[in-house]
């Protein structure tokens, strides 16, 4: 699709991997971005550098993204907000924008994942929280560090409003990024969360040292008992195997800066969760996959669906299973007809 040559202005809220990379492409496709953090040291980096103290090491970022910690100055007058914080902090930062949103404003959520406490998607989240129904999410292949070398991809922006469609597809579509969109939200947000479970599945797999052949079959298995449980909760089943499904779970399973796959892995070679969990809190970072397992997994029981080898995977993870009987849980799953 072309474009008017119009500018959009965006605030970004969240100075980490996605935010960062967000604003970037956001500002090489021509809009107004600002980049909102308490974080003083980033904000002195990438107003003086263009390069961000911790994270893409050696790399700019586009030099008209200016950053700021004044969320009053920015927020009201930002046509797209892009919401860039972690699933466990959404509703706390929604609620800090709240008095500076207003009904006219698109709202875009970036985080794939759900809200521990209540087991909400994102889009509920802000949809309670916010002064606005132009709510969407983004799903898709999007590894951060190929956003910022401006490598090509393309991206899903879902929403039930035209506008946030509209304004999120103006917002990062270039020579080397493309934007689909779809109205049907719940299906690809659901999708963008739940196909988690199926990359910390292989890489618990990987982990537990049985194979590539049994790795594709646990692909196959764990994609199949996804798309089971859609269309179980009334959910368009196909979404799964296209950009927001399958074409992520190869992502997060294929590179390494995939977080989900890596600590399925090192759970299946014997490592030990909350010392995991506990390295990565330190450094701000938690895959959003470890919740979806929960919801994943309560969302199985709510919809009487069996799911053996989401099952085995919750018991390994929350229930003291230990790798020889997850060894035997996930051959039973993935083997039994």
């Amino acid at each position: 699709m072309v474009f008017e040559k119009t500018t959009l202005k965006l605030a970004v809220a969240g100075s980490g991997t996605m935010g960062t990379a967000l604003a970037h492409l956001a500002a090489c496709a021509g809009h107004s971005c600002t980049l909102l953090t308490d974080d003083v040291q980033v904000i002195e980096s990438l107003n003086t550098q263009h390069r961000h103290p911790l994270f893409f090491q050696g790399l700019n970022i586009h030099p008209e993204v200016t950053a700021a910690s004044d969320f009053q100055a920015y927020i009201p007058d930002a046509q797209l907000v892009i919401m860039a914080v972690p699933s466990y902090s959404m509703r706390g930062a929604a609620q800090k924008l709240a008095h500076l949103t207003h009904a006219q404003q698109s709202v875009l959520s970036v985080t794939k994942g759900f809200e521990p406490r209540t087991r909400q998607l994102m889009s509920e989240v802000l949809r309670e929280e916010l002064q606005t129904e132009h709510i969407g999410c983004l799903s898709g292949p999007n590894i951060t560090l190929d956003l910022v070398k401006n490598l090509p991809t393309k991206l899903v922006i879902s929403s039930a409003s035209a506008r946030m469609r509209e304004q999120g597809q103006r917002a990062f579509s270039s020579a080397k990024v493309r934007i689909a969109v779809s109205e049907d939200i719940r299906s690809y947000e659901y999708t963008s969360a739940l196909k988690n479970i199926v990359a910390l599945e292989i890489g618990i797999a990987t982990g537990l040292g049985l194979g590539d052949n049994f790795r594709s079959l646990v692909l196959v298995k764990g994609m199949e008992e996804i798309s089971r449980l859609m269309q179980a909760m009334g959910l368009n089943a196909e979404v799964f195997c296209g950009l927001a499904g399958l074409s992520d779970i190869f992502l997060t399973c294929s590179s390494r800066f995939a977080q989900n796959y890596n600590i399925g892995l090192r759970l299946g070679e014997g490592a030990v969760l909350s010392e995991l969990t506990d390295a990565l809190s330190a450094k701000g970072e938690i895959p959003e996959g470890l919740e979806s397992v929960k919801a994943g997994f309560a969302l199985a029981q709510q919809q009487e669906h069996k799911a053996p080898l989401l099952t085995a995977a919750y018991a390994f993870m929350y229930q003291n299973s230990d790798r020889q009987d997850c060894m035997g849980a996930f051959l039973s799953a993935v083997l039994t007809e």
